[in-house]
């Protein structure tokens, strides 16, 4: 999927949940700041599986075609889980403060939203592709994470652009 399409669905995914959260609350700020972080800058963690394969040296185009991951063979992203999503969520369930409950429900939704298109969209994931302890249980190897098709399609793109 195009990825300025698909940061557009996680831009108003996060700005639905970010209204809903705060017709909940009334806490507008809160609560779209929150929704905003964790449904659309969540993917920041890109940067760190792109540094990691490239190091320092950034190139917006390797960076856009997610050639890190064809590189490394690895698929950190270590925003994306749904652990947070649940950990996120027990602690709206713990605080009596509304703003405090707001920040907590907006970043569990908004990431809950994130995950759940990703996993539906990106093809060759799925959705325990997006949990931290499987990641972390597979040493982050791309082929444990990714459908067998999608692994060898990975394998010629990596071929084609010459990542050793």
């Amino acid at each position: 999927m195009d990825l300025l399409f698909n940061e557009l669905i996680h831009l108003l995914l996060s700005l639905l949940v970010g209204f809903i959260v705060w017709k909940i609350w009334g806490k507008p700020l809160a609560s779209f700041l929150a929704a905003l972080t964790a449904g659309f800058f969540v993917d920041t963690d890109h940067l760190i599986d792109y540094f990691l394969a490239f190091g320092l040296n950034f190139r917006l185009d390797y960076f856009l075609s997610g050639y890190h991951f064809l590189k490394s063979d690895k698929m950190y992203i270590i925003f994306h889980g749904w652990e947070y999503v649940i950990i996120l969520l027990a602690l709206v369930s713990i605080f009596r403060s509304k703003f405090l409950k707001s920040i907590f429900l907006a970043l569990s939704l908004s990431l809950f939203f994130h995950l759940a298109f990703d996993s539906f969209s990106n093809e060759g994931l799925t959705p325990k592709s997006y949990s931290i302890i499987y990641r972390v249980e597979n040493n982050f190897d791309l082929e444990k994470l990714v459908s067998k098709e999608h692994y060898q399609y990975h394998l010629r793109l990596k071929k084609e652009n010459d990542f050793k």
